[in-house]
């Protein structure tokens, strides 16, 4: 009995250590465990029209796990070793067909064994629990027969235990439940009644070392070191002495990481060379000395174990040496139980410490056995590691690949099916040719191998977990896992032969199972074009790449119902856009066509496909499909009523494009070769060119709509809408900022086809005015000339033009500006004679004047600008006209007559100041700082030397003249005018300045002896200095002016460039302090058209927005007394002038074109 208690101890430990490991997979019991989606096989919509073949069971028999075969022949009391004690059994083989025959009868008669145990036993069950309670408690035989029963109810609860774990297992993971645990307590109760009632008892160490076994299995292990701790101290020289140490040093090694006290422990169990745990002692003391730093006594102690074939290997026959390889082959079988043993053990920490002792040289052998054991204990996710490891130690090794491949298989066994996927990815990419491992082998067809390993492999387990799911009917994740591996296989080996077969079956699970249509027509397509077109001529394939197609058609249908009911839901005019769903429909059937052409469903089916689309108003897909059955069945009974409803659909559907397009294809159809078909589409495709342009300009793109309405009017230009066309055609250019389409499109219509179109003056404006917008003004004077010079009895639309005038008025404005003198006057000379009475006359008139003075002609331009300023009612006008005339007057030779110019506009700017805008008070200030100047020029007429007895004169006349212009720059100062003023106080500054320098430098007269010259120099000093001081308050004070009213232009850095000059200790120069004075105006510029006009009064907004300049102000000359010649050619040293704010136009244009001068 006591032989069969420890031999059922010993299966129980096997079974137990197994246990947790099968059960790593499952979810942990503390938590609730989440349910998956199931899954189920996906109807077809109930308005479907196409009926997918039924799915295809998959026939694949269920993956075996890695070392499953091993296991079950272990259980079948067969050793892990070849004969007894380890040796290899040497004899005649036995035939294949006699083993498996023996293999069969073996198999029953242990079958009848088991179950003859089973009855066995629970007829001692049944005896011994009668005996317990109907025996009385003080009998001799009760303790042993409570220890009896105990021992039978534990290998009871033993199988139990195995067959609940196996019914669990089967369960899919995702509808697992908490993994099954064993219950020994009924057992320990029995034990505990022995412990607590019969201290008497002979067997009592007996009692106290199962019942700790068990305390320790339960996870109890304080309760089983104390049932140890007894067995040492009440029963010293039991047998379970040496178990009863190593009970006490694994919990000390592996509970409290305690290696010291754990290898004393071990010690002791050393004391007893025949136990049975003196080898796995030795290990482990062997691991404690390493744990705790005593590397070369662990290392003695290891290696003394692999001494005999490590030592004496090199020193005996191939006789002896195939003994010491057989002795090597089993230390390293119990060398890997012990490192298994210990579940906290990885593979890296064995490599860590073979490495440490110096073993690393048999590492990986070592490494590749804990892997196989491992495998072999189903411990799949430290075996996992081991190979993980293998890969790490010896990544370019010819294996590398099959240890990938076992680590899929290791993923496969624990179904986590993401890594398995995950594990594949990396088989496919890293260990297949062009990989970085396949350049490191040195045999091509190491690789070549490995890949079809791979290939066949991974094809073998996605067949299997397809089947898998498909048996278990409600795993979404199963299928969802099998998809995945297809998906990898694809990923690499989709050219293979036979590779359709799995697009096939991809397509099967997204359309059957996961509810992925889109993605299954994608694969069931891939299948049909895959299936060579020779192999599809026969079956099974033939109805494969048939079903594939038509599948493809059904799942396309399933989404397309979805999204057209969708779009019901959508508002009322919404624009259906053809979707990615209705493209690979049409491309299915297409295919369907293709390959089947003779059937005769295929015209129905067509026709019925668009009707649906049409019925659901998506009709640019209606009328694609019907597109290809009229091209593929022309004379088919459905050719005539697609053709119909094709018509129809191009007057409903949004997509103009697509209407032109098929419609011009559509001439060449049989359907439509009748005289009135061929005018209908000859219509409809000018409407699609006309909706075109007006679809594309409602979304924004309106240098599209420029290109299709203009050429809609080159292509047509007899339709009435041409002309319409050229305008709408401008104003989507100008809105699109393309002056070139836009041009052409102004150029078309007023060109000889359209002029005489009552469109034609509109466009021609619209073209006037966006180019004067834009700043292009030589081209909106074309077009502004092109509507003055149309405007006769010749053309009524011109000449009834409401912007005729306008337009005239403005092509002398802006040919001015582009300095085109010539045609300005003539545009000039055109209007006066059409709109001489006018109110905008006068300012025609003023416009010539200047175009006349820009190109040199100051005579003509005076004589008009003495009308303009006669006739204006402006005073603004009349003070710049008069500065204008001055300034012609000046380079004609009219001295007297420029001085009465100037005059008149200082008179106007003083007494009529309160009817002055900025223009004309900025006019006026200009004027008084050139009659400025021209004093100036007469003190600079003044010579100082000369006759030396007219030389006080001289200077008496020179200082009056000085304080004259000092006077009037001063009268500027007042008038108010910020760049005027800047300018007066620095030219008094200046004035005074030259004049004494002129002094200083002037030589004193002949004759004088040296002490007279002296004394000469010494009296124009006296003389010079006051007047340098001068200078210098009139520096001083224009700039603390400047910087007052916050101007800074050329005339400030003028003047604080002098102030530096004069006195360099106050003011040092800007430059040598890090700044530097640049122009800069308060305000932004003005609009380029938006000046000043003339003919009207200041206070009223003008009647024509036209493009005349202001007149811009121009600086003192670097000579004093020069006049700047014209408002229009500004010096290159000239500063900008103050900015005024931009008048509004003066006439508002119909919604429909800009008119001019507006932006």
């Amino acid at each position: 009995m006591l032989v069969r208690s420890r031999l059922g101890l010993a299966l129980s430990v096997a079974a137990l250590c197994l246990a947790p490991e099968l059960a790593h997979a499952a979810p942990d019991k503390g938590k609730p465990v989440v349910q998956e989606p199931t899954t189920t096989v996906t109807p077809p919509p109930s308005g479907s029209t196409v009926r997918a073949a039924a799915e295809k069971t998959i026939d694949a028999k269920p993956a075996q796990k890695p070392g499953a075969a091993k296991r079950a022949q272990q259980g079948a009391g067969a050793s892990s070793l070849t004969g007894a004690g380890g040796r290899p059994v040497n004899g005649p083989k036995i035939p294949d067909a006699l083993r498996a025959q023996l293999q069969k009868q073996l198999e029953a008669r242990i079958d009848r064994d088991v179950a003859q145990i089973r009855q066995l036993r629970a007829e001692a069950i049944g005896l011994l629990t009668t005996f317990v309670a109907e025996t009385p408690r003080e009998a001799r035989e009760m303790p042993e027969a409570m220890l009896r029963l105990g021992e039978l109810k534990w290998e009871l609860e033993r199988e139990q235990f195995v067959d609940r774990f196996k019914a669990w297992e089967a369960k899919p993971v995702d509808q697992r439940g908490p993994v099954p645990e064993p219950n020994f307590q009924p057992s320990r109760d029995l034990f505990a009644r022995v412990l607590k009632d019969y201290p008497w008892f002979g067997q009592y160490d007996l009692a106290l070392y199962i019942d700790g076994f068990l305390a320790y299995e339960q996870g109890k292990q304080d309760e089983a070191l104390a049932r140890f701790d007894r067995i040492l101290k009440e029963h010293p020289n039991s047998r379970f002495v040496p178990d009863a140490h190593m009970a006490r040093a694994e919990a000390l090694f592996n509970g409290k990481y305690d290696y010291a006290g754990a290898l004393a422990e071990y010690e002791k169990v050393l004391q007893h060379k025949n136990s049975e745990l003196y080898g796995l002692a030795m290990f482990k003391s062997a691991w404690c000395l390493w744990r705790l730093g005593r590397g070369s006594e662990a290392a003695k102690r290891f290696v003394a174990v692999f001494e005999i074939t490590d030592s004496e290997g090199k020193k005996v026959n191939a006789v002896q040496q195939k003994q010491l390889d057989e002795l090597q082959s089993e230390a390293l079988k119990y060398l890997v139980e012990v490192f298994t043993e210990d579940e906290k053990n990885t593979a890296q920490d064995v490599y860590g410490f073979l490495t440490k002792i110096g073993g690393d040289r048999f590492a990986g052998k070592v490494v590749r056995a804990l892997a196989v054991q491992f495998y072999d204990q189903a411990h799949y996710d430290r075996g996992i590691e081991a190979y993980e490891l293998l890969l790490k130690l010896e990544p370019a090794s010819s294996d590398a690949g099959k240890w990938v491949l076992a680590i899929a298989q290791g993923y496969n066994a624990v179904e986590d099916w993401p890594k398995l996927r995950a594990t594949y990815e990396r088989a496919v990419t890293g260990y297949t040719a062009g990989s970085a491992w396949a350049k490191t082998q040195g045999d091509p067809r190491v690789v070549a191998d490995t890949s079809n390993e791979i290939e066949k492999q991974l094809k073998e387990h996605a067949l299997q977990l397809h089947a898998k799911a498909q048996k278990d009917k409600t795993s979404r994740a199963e299928f969802e896992g099998a998809a995945g591996l297809y998906t990898v296989y694809l990923s690499k080996f989709s050219g293979e032969t036979g590779a359709y077969q799995v697009q096939y079956y991809l397509a099967e699970i997204y359309f059957y199972r996961l509810d992925k249509p889109t993605d299954a027509a994608t694969h069931y397509m891939a299948a049909a074009r895959a299936i060579p077109n020779a192999a599809a001529e026969k079956e099974p394939l033939k109805s494969l790449r048939h079903d594939a197609i038509y599948n493809a058609i059904a799942a396309l249908e399933r989404v397309r119902f979805a999204e057209l009911e969708a779009r019901k839901k959508l508002p009322q005019g919404s624009a259906f856009q053809e979707t990615e769903a209705d493209k690979k429909f049409a491309e299915a059937l297409d295919l369907y066509a293709q390959l089947y052409p003779n059937d005769p469903a295929l015209p129905e089916l067509f026709f019925r496909q668009g009707r649906q689309y049409y019925d659901y108003g998506v009709y640019d897909s209606a009328v694609k499909i019907w597109g290809s059955l009229l091209e593929k069945f022309p004379r088919s009974q459905y050719a005539l009523s697609a053709g119909e409803l094709i018509l129809d659909s191009f007057n409903r559907a949004k997509n103009y494009e697509n209407i032109e397009t098929w419609a011009r294809r559509l001439k060449t159809a049989p359907a439509f070769a009748g005289e009135a078909n061929q005018k209908k589409l000859d219509t409809l495709i000018v409407q699609a060119v006309f909706k075109q342009g007006e679809q594309k300009s409602q979304a924004g793109d309106h240098l599209g709509a420029a290109k299709a309405y203009l050429r809609a009017a080159k292509e047509f230009p007899k339709d009435p809408r041409a002309a319409q066309a050229c305008v709408n055609a401008e104003l989507a250019a100008q809105k699109a900022g393309d002056h070139q389409t836009l041009k052409e499109a102004a150029q078309l219509v007023t060109g000889k086809d359209y002029r005489d179109r009552p469109e034609s003056p509109q466009g021609a404006w619209i073209a006037a005015t966006t180019f004067q917008s834009m700043g292009l003004f030589a081209e909106s004077a074309d077009f502004h000339e092109a509507i003055a010079g149309l405007s006769d009895k010749d053309h009524p639309h011109y000449q009834r033009f409401e912007h005729s005038k306008d337009a005239a008025f403005n092509a002398v404005v802006l040919r001015v500006a582009t300095g085109e003198h010539d045609k300005a006057i003539a545009n000039g000379n055109r209007y006066l004679q059409s709109h001489g009475s006018s109110s905008d006359a006068d300012e025609v008139v003023f416009q010539m004047g200047k175009a006349h003075q820009n190109a040199g002609r100051n005579k003509e331009a005076a004589d008009l600008y003495r009308r303009y300023v006669a006739r204006s009612k402006n005073q603004d006008h009349r003070v710049q006209g008069y500065v204008l005339l001055a300034l012609a007057l000046v380079k004609n030779g009219e001295e007297k007559a420029a001085d009465d110019a100037l005059r008149s506009a200082v008179d106007i700017g003083k007494h009529r100041k309160g009817e002055l805008g900025p223009d004309g008070k900025y006019a006026a200030a200009r004027a008084r700082y050139l009659e400025g100047e021209r004093v100036l020029a007469r003190f600079d007429a003044i010579q100082i030397t000369g006759d030396v007895k007219q030389l006080s004169q001289r200077l008496k006349q020179k200082a009056e003249l000085l304080k004259q212009a000092s006077n009037v720059f001063l009268d500027v100062v007042s008038l108010g005018v910020a760049e005027w003023t800047t300018a007066a106080l620095y030219q008094i500054g200046r004035t005074y300045e030259t004049f004494a320098k002129a002094l200083h430098d002037s030589p004193a007269p002949s004759g004088l002896s040296d002490a007279d010259k002296e004394q000469y120099q010494m009296q124009i000093d006296e003389f010079v200095v006051p007047i340098e001081e001068r200078s210098l308050d009139a520096y001083e004070n224009g700039w603390r002016k400047a910087i007052e009213l916050g101007i800074y232009n050329q005339w400030t850095a003028q003047m604080r460039t002098a102030l530096g000059r004069l006195n360099a200790e106050l003011y040092p120069p800007f430059k040598e302090t890090g700044f530097e004075v640049r122009s800069q105006g308060p305000m932004p510029l003005p609009a380029l058209l938006d000046g000043p006009r003339r003919g009207a009064s200041a206070d009223k907004p003008t009647t024509k927005p036209a493009p005349a300049p202001a007149i811009a102000p121009a600086p003192a000359p670097a000579k004093p007394g020069a006049m700047a010649p014209d408002d229009d050619e500004p010096k290159k040293s000239e500063e900008p002038k103050e900015p005024k704010e931009p008048k509004p136009p003066k006439k508002r244009a119909p919604a429909k074109a800009p008119k001019k001068g507006s932006k």
